[in-house]
């Protein structure tokens, strides 16, 4: 579950939120290696600073050069960053040239955080009157392209970002009306999917499907949809910068939850996740508190609807709401309502949105 990272990338995977402030240098002695902690700096030519590593560390890699940093990640479960280089002694610092990187796989510490995920995906589940429109929109809306379809009927696209890895992907779906509004399902990406799921089941979710392929459905409580999943991403996409100066990015999934199963339903996901509740400053509303390196936000909002079960939507933050909307509008979208910190949109599908007073 390693993911190699591109040397022009290594500035990036040092600085996400994910990644640990400082590294352990590591450095082969006579008989042992040797671990240190360092303040590396990154120069402008690609090579790592160490400022006065200590005597150890330098008499180490004058005999054998080749040297490993490894970046614990900031907060469990996470990835380490591993950088494997080159180095040479400049005085009483070392310099290191890397070599290779990679994000190295989190692994689960007990049973109580199996379900805690490294990293969360929204899914698009299109219907088939839409799927020529939708991804393309939400490619579009987000600043991402779309990957050449896969699956045995090219039901699949994942809608790439321009930096980062990738957090919205979509599928056509053969269930329910041919031309539904788009629905939405979680993917919460963990070491062992199927560990996760027993842990998943015994906190309240029902298991729907174990696929062969080592992924597992299931639904929450209330009835939501998602996955437990083992593809490895770490590294956050930044907000897209739009003509104009306007930042944007889809950052959010709102859970919408009949005021019956609210509390239930932030119960349970503050358990599968590990992360904490937070009651909002707008009544009806609780986040979740996501830790450092996510890319999707959970909130669990209390409608008055008599839906039977939970739904959810999108929600795009950005720092300037007039022309954002205006940017979907032409795209393609339709408003449905105007709040004092919201503006509620439909995709081409009908689906609902939002568009929020957030920093990016």
């Amino acid at each position: 579950m390693s993911i190699p990272v591109a040397l022009d990338d290594l500035a990036a995977a040092i600085t996400a939120p994910g990644t640990g402030e400082r590294p352990y240098l590591l450095t082969a002695g006579d008989t042992h290696p040797k671990a240190v902690h360092v303040a590396p700096a990154l120069a402008a030519d690609g090579t790592l600073l160490l400022p006065s590593p200590g005597g150890g560390s330098l008499r180490n890699a004058a005999v054998r050069p080749g040297v490993t940093l490894v970046w614990p990640p900031s907060a469990a479960p996470g990835f380490s960053l591993v950088v494997d280089g080159t180095a040479r002694a400049v005085g009483d610092d070392l310099v290191v040239e890397p070599v290779s990187a990679v994000l190295h796989k989190p692994v689960v510490t007990d049973e109580a955080s199996a379900t805690h995920p490294f990293w969360v995906s929204a899914f698009l589940d299109v219907a088939p009157a839409h799927w020529s429109r939708v991804p393309a929109f939400w490619a579009a809306v987000s600043g991402s392209t779309l990957s050449t379809p896969r699956g045995d009927a090219d039901e699949f696209t994942t809608l790439v970002p321009p930096g980062g890895h990738d957090h919205l992907r979509a599928q056509r779906v053969a269930t329910g009306p041919d031309d539904a509004p788009t629905r939405l399902h979680l993917d919460l990406h963990v070491p062992d999917p199927g560990r996760a799921a027993r842990r998943a089941a015994e906190i309240g979710a029902r298991v729907v499907h174990r696929s062969e392929h080592g992924y597992v459905v299931l639904e929450s409580p209330g009835g939501f949809p998602f996955c437990l999943v083992a593809h490895p991403a770490a590294l956050r996409t930044p907000p897209v910068t739009w003509p104009g100066g306007g930042r944007s990015l889809v950052d959010q999934v709102c859970l919408d939850a009949p005021a019956a199963l609210h509390d239930a339903e932030v119960a349970f996901w503050s358990g599968l996740t590990g992360w904490r509740p937070r009651t909002s400053d707008v009544p009806g509303f609780t986040a979740l508190h996501r830790p450092a390196g996510q890319p999707v936000r959970l909130l669990v909002q209390a409608v008055g609807d008599d839906r039977p079960r939970v739904t959810a939507h999108l929600d795009v933050a950005c720092d300037d709401r007039e022309a954002e909307v205006a940017r979907h509008v032409a795209l393609g979208a339709e408003v449905r309502d105007r709040q004092q910190w919201w503006t509620v949109l439909a995709d081409p599908s009908g689906a609902p949105y939002c568009v929020v007073d957030r920093t990016p």
